[in-house]
């Protein structure tokens, strides 16, 4: 065992020896010979962009020198003048004389187009000329129309209402008279009313408006309009804490009887607008007793029209006046219950 560990430390010895003895023979650094970059070749000059060689001391005929002056002959600093040449741009600025080269133009006519903010922009069709082109650029158009101050105020009113539902969900809708090209501010604006018919609108845009009101099924829409027509039209022009807005609302009611003289259940009835046929009420239904009623109609003629299985009945022309109820006598009739 001792006998292999002196082996083991002579050829360690004999490793490291034999290491110093080789570094001893390599050059040093400063005997090692200099590198020197060998001399480049001069390489053959770029191709033309246009795929032309040209004798750079020869007199080109691809270029154009324009000069941009405004209408009172004052030259333009700083246009830009772009023309599209193949898949590419050609574009060149002006200096302190207005004047511009453009340089690699094609043979025949290019579109040039030259920008010069706050002047408008112009389009003209060049070719590569040894003049000097001149343009002149359009008037400087007038700065855009002034956004108006927009004054806004608070604007709240209750409904003048009677009867015993109540007014909650009520739709006030605020239609401004100005054009909408008008830049005045004002736009549609509503409300819903609370259960003592009060409404708010803040930050109200003033100006002149048409008023409305909705009931709760016709919320969003734009009929049946339930104000009276003396105060459909709003003039705001300062804070209103407390507009009273009137309404003239009627109702229909009447009685459906089968042809032996008895209160019909369930029966459908539609009231119509005779002036204007799209305009159909939310439908009922006839109580126990045979009788309806169908509230919030506006002053005006209407047919009223009753449903029960195969049977039927209508009125034709039912007259309904402001803050009235009007009784609609529908001729009785054979339910004719379907097989």
């Amino acid at each position: 065992m001792q006998r292999r560990a002196t082996i083991f430390t002579v050829l360690v010895f004999a490793v490291l020896l034999g290491g110093l003895l080789t570094r001893d023979g390599e050059p040093r650094p400063a005997d090692r010979p200099a590198y020197l970059p060998s001399t480049p070749r001069n390489l053959p000059p770029l191709v033309d962009p246009l795929g032309i060689d040209r004798d750079p001391s020869a007199a080109r005929d691809d270029r154009l020198e324009v000069r941009v002056i405004e209408e009172g002959g004052a030259p333009v600093r700083g246009a830009a003048l772009i023309v599209r040449a193949g898949v590419g741009t050609l574009w060149a600025l002006t200096g302190e004389d207005g004047r511009g080269t453009l340089t690699g133009l094609s043979a025949g006519k290019s579109r040039l187009a030259v920008l010069a903010f706050p002047h408008r922009g112009l389009e003209t069709d060049v070719e590569p000329s040894a003049a000097t082109l001149e343009i002149t650029l359009p008037p400087v158009p007038p700065p855009p129309a002034r956004i108006p101050e927009i004054v806004r105020s608070r604007f709240a009113g209750r409904l003048d209402w009677s009867g015993s539902e109540s007014p909650a969900d009520f739709e006030v809708v605020l239609i401004p008279e100005a054009s909408p090209a008008e830049l005045s501010g004002a736009l549609p604006r509503s409300a819903n009313c609370d259960a003592d018919g009060r409404f708010v609108f803040e930050d109200l845009a003033h100006g002149l408006y048409s008023l409305a009101v909705l009931p709760p099924w016709a919320g969003g829409g734009s009929w049946p309009d339930l104000v009276a027509p003396s105060d459909r039209r709003l003039d705001f022009q300062a804070e209103v804490l407390e507009r009273a807005v009137t309404l003239a609302r009627g109702s229909i009611e009447g009685e459906v009887l089968d042809d032996q003289g008895r209160p019909l259940l369930g029966a459908l009835v539609i009231a119509v607008d005779v002036l204007h046929e799209s305009r159909v009420w939310p439908a009922c239904s006839t109580d126990p007793e045979g009788r309806f009623r169908v509230r919030d109609v506006p002053p005006g003629t209407y047919r009223v029209t009753c449903r029960a299985g195969e049977g039927g009945s209508s009125l034709e022309a039912l007259v309904v006046a402001p803050g009235e109820t009007a009784f609609a006598a529908l001729p009785p009739f054979a339910p004719r219950k379907r097989p």
